[in-house]
């Protein structure tokens, strides 16, 4: 009997030590909250394999199932305590990975119909028919002229559904760089990293970090040689090499740059990057951020931050409109146009799309080129796009189910349909509309 209950001890402590690692290190990986019913399913047929001889049948049963169940308790008390992923996530492998807020969303927004904003009615409800198909969308909203005139879920998404938005983070992370310099807690762009972490020095063997400025970081220009991975601020600045001739020179995406940013965020200013962000960004801009991942003591800066579609097209507007909210100048315009620089005119990391052309890369955004049009872009991982179209006046978000199989050829199309309606010629309204 002491035989089975030591068993099923360390069948648990297995389970939890095999749980921690994946959510800690791997946390990237599709479906986040997965691993603990799966070890929690694998200790129940185990259970239930035990269980097929008689000897003491009802006791490995009640063990099994009390191992389950303290193995989800601990993974989650876990969760909660270092901010891993949202507690209330949807199960694993439903049809969105996302998850409820208890906030209301923005909704300063009047709403209005396409065709009174010049847009053409009959294109826009085909295409909005259209989408019905588009496997992974969840959400899609349309900003234009301060009126939200498309706003639609599919799938079982809502508007109170927030979803992890990826890459879109490193743009908000841009946002609060810029704040930080108005404030005085950064000197400038211009700063150099590695004085933020002088408990390294001693370490360093790569000395080129030290040439290292905050715009690089924030250009993808830092010279970073390694893969664009889920490294955190020691692994960053011990591990990963640096190649001098790339620095301010060579676009790669390299996430690990916003992650030292947070840490700068937070070492500069005394408050966490939540912290910093609620009271400085989104508090102003009326929205939350619904939930935040924290990877080894820092607020992630280049991904794992949930919203819903409004509060993101919130964020938007704050681009769309040079920084000034309420006629409050949030941000300062220069930083909104140094954003929308392009740093790097040409580089064979860009993409020519069917939607649209990568022609640069700014603070931090993307821009693009849709039938000589100018778009900026925040763009996370799975699907996720915060568009500004500066010419048209408009917003747009669109939030895609990312652990599904993409089909790039119809949601380019999609996109690239949605890109051609909203830079159209305006309609003139008749006397019957």
């Amino acid at each position: 009997m002491k035989i089975l209950y030591i068993f099923f001890l360390l069948l648990t402590v297995l389970s939890v030590g095999v749980s921690y690692k994946i959510k800690d290190d791997f946390f990237y990986l599709p479906y986040p909250n997965a691993i603990e019913y799966v070890l929690a399913l694998l200790i129940l047929l185990i259970t239930l394999t035990t269980a097929i001889w008689k000897k003491h049948r009802r006791r490995k049963l009640l063990l099994g199932l009390a191992a389950s169940a303290t193995l989800l308790i601990a993974v989650n008390s876990i969760n909660y305590f270092l901010e891993w992923h949202p507690l209330n996530l949807s199960l694993p492998f439903s049809q969105s990975q996302s998850f409820e807020v208890s906030h209301e969303p923005y909704n300063k927004w009047l709403a209005e119909r396409p065709e009174s904003v010049g847009l053409n009615r009959s294109d826009m409800e085909q295409y909005l028919d259209d989408i019905e198909s588009w496997e992974r969308l969840r959400g899609l909203i349309i900003i234009k002229d301060g009126k939200i005139i498309v706003e639609k879920y599919q799938k079982g998404a809502t508007r109170y559904s927030a979803f992890n938005v990826h890459s879109i983070t490193k743009s908000i992370l841009s946002a609060l760089t810029g704040i930080a310099i108005q404030q005085g807690y950064l000197r400038s762009e211009h700063e150099l990293v590695m004085p933020f972490f002088p408990e390294y020095q001693r370490q360093l063997k790569d000395l080129h970090k030290d040439k290292l400025t905050i715009d690089h970081l924030l250009t993808m220009r830092a010279g970073f040689t390694g893969w664009d991975g889920p490294q955190n601020v020691e692994q960053v600045i011990l591990h990963e090499k640096v190649s001098e001739p790339k620095i301010g020179q060579e676009f790669k995406y390299f996430t690990g740059s916003q992650m030292l940013l947070s840490a700068i965020l937070t070492r500069s200013t005394g408050k966490n990057t939540r912290e910093f962000a609620e009271e400085q960004l989104f508090k102003p801009l009326g929205i939350q951020c619904a939930f935040w991942r924290k990877v080894d003591g820092y607020y992630a800066g280049g991904d794992e931050t949930w919203f819903t579609a409004r509060d993101l097209a919130r964020f938007g507007e704050l681009y769309l409109h040079q920084g000034k909210i309420n006629g409050l100048q949030l941000l300062d315009a220069a930083w909104v146009e140094k954003s929308f620089t392009n740093y790097t005119p040409d580089s064979k990391a860009f993409r020519n799309r069917d939607c649209y052309q990568e022609v640069g890369y700014g603070y931090s955004w993307w821009l693009l080129n849709h039938k000589e049009q100018p778009v900026y872009a925040a763009r996370g991982k799975g699907g996720q796009h915060l568009l500004i179209l500066p010419n048209e006046n408009i917003i747009g978000v669109i939030l895609q189910e990312w652990n599904l199989r993409k089909n790039v050829a119809m949601e380019e199309e999609f996109i690239g349909r949605l890109l051609s309606i909203l830079t159209s010629e305006p309609e003139m309204m008749t006397a019957e509309d």
